[in-house]
């Protein structure tokens, strides 16, 4: 094992770390917005509470000195588990310490560009690194009905112990009548309404269906959208427009039976690098998914920090919310190590209240 040294890159301190990791733009990260980073106590996560519960239960009418009748409790009421560790690390080899070298001799002063980038990439790199996990299981859990397995395909290390699986019941899990990717017969709308009171019928109300990208190009190419997003006018000339989702959106909110129902798009790419094997970059969203909710904030990112009062004095580490980067040099082999790191989890909160949906005609598992 190396010997831990401090950092090689000449007058690199922690509050220029710090510095570099709030810079870098969380924003195309979809998982802060749908499930809020919530700190939690302890490196356990847990669901919300009676999410399984019936909305609305009515009161009864009782006798004056009867017995008031004890409704239901949800026999189901959370779903918990520990939170993982994810991390993400990059080295500077000796190769890259002596371009280092070269580039900081040449410079004016170790503030130059080109110096801050010879660290500063690395930290974005793996600060980038742990949203990219998180996203990546925000939306695969979401768009499989809670359901996740870490296998060496979806993870560069076989932790199958934080296989997830809400286990959510079948009555969740749908088909729609009609393929939606035959454009000419897709009946997207009334696949939509029939969904909705599938729902009502237990409870549910929803207001926000969730899908990728790929499947948006799906729905927008049906002729039938085609048709209710073209003005009268377009109908008449027969002109006929592929719509956006701005207009989707729109036409939706006016259909009868639909609840003002709108439409979510995730458009994400991440790529998942391996030692044996090429990379692999894809929408964690699945293909051919829709998922109905009455809430467009689907749960939470739980996360706990590691305090690190016993760590050596040569790492320098700085913390960004739910986010630790830390850096220091190796002695032999001579080089410069960037760790990202969390102990984090998007926990999915409204798994027992949405309705997942297949629409190429084929069954859940």
């Amino acid at each position: 094992m190396a010997t831990v040294t401090n950092t090689l890159i000449h007058g690199l301190n922690q509050q220029m770390i710090e510095t570099r990791l709030n810079t870098i733009d969380m924003k195309p990260f979809l998982f802060g917005t749908y499930f809020p980073v919530k700190k939690v106590t302890g490196f356990n996560w847990q669901t919300l509470t009676n999410q399984v519960a019936k909305r609305n239960v009515a009161a009864d009418l009782h006798a004056d000195n009867g017995t008031i009748i004890r409704k239901r409790r949800p026999v189901f009421e959370s779903a918990k588990g520990d939170i993982p560790y994810i991390a993400i690390s990059r080295e500077m080899t000796r190769a890259d310490m002596k371009r280092y070298q070269t580039e900081r001799a040449l410079a004016k002063d170790d503030d130059a560009t080109a110096l801050v980038e010879f660290w500063g990439e690395d930290v974005d790199f793996c600060g980038i690194g742990v949203q990219s996990e998180l996203e990546y299981i925000a939306w695969t859990l979401l768009s499989n009905a809670g359901v996740m397995k870490f296998t060496t395909t979806t993870n560069a290390t076989y932790a199958n112990e934080f296989d997830l699986d809400y286990d959510v019941d079948d009555e969740q899990k749908v088909t729609a009548l009609t393929d939606w990717g035959n454009k000419t017969s897709a009946d997207i709308i009334g696949d939509l309404v029939k969904l909705r009171e599938h729902a009502k019928k237990y409870g549910r109300n929803p207001k926000f269906a969730f899908v990728n990208l790929n499947e948006l190009y799906r729905i927008s190419s049906a002729d039938q959208i085609i048709k209710k997003c073209s003005s009268f006018a377009a109908n008449a000339l027969g002109i006929s427009e592929t719509p956006d989702l701005e207009t989707i959106n729109k036409m939706l909110a006016k259909q009868a039976w639909l609840g003002g129902l709108q439409l979510r798009v995730i458009d994400v790419d991440i790529t998942r690098e391996f030692d044996d094997k090429p990379d692999i970059t894809g929408n964690p969203f699945a293909d051919h998914r829709l998922i109905l909710s009455e809430t467009d904030k689907l749960g939470s990112t739980q996360y706990d920090i590691l305090e690190d009062e016993n760590a050596s004095s040569c790492i320098l580490r700085a913390v960004r919310s739910h986010t630790v980067i830390k850096k220091y040099g190796t002695m032999e082999p001579q080089g410069e190590v960037t760790i990202g790191e969390a102990d984090a989890i998007p926990v999915l909160d409204s798994a027992y209240r949405n309705l997942y949906v297949r629409t190429d005609k084929t069954t859940w598992d």
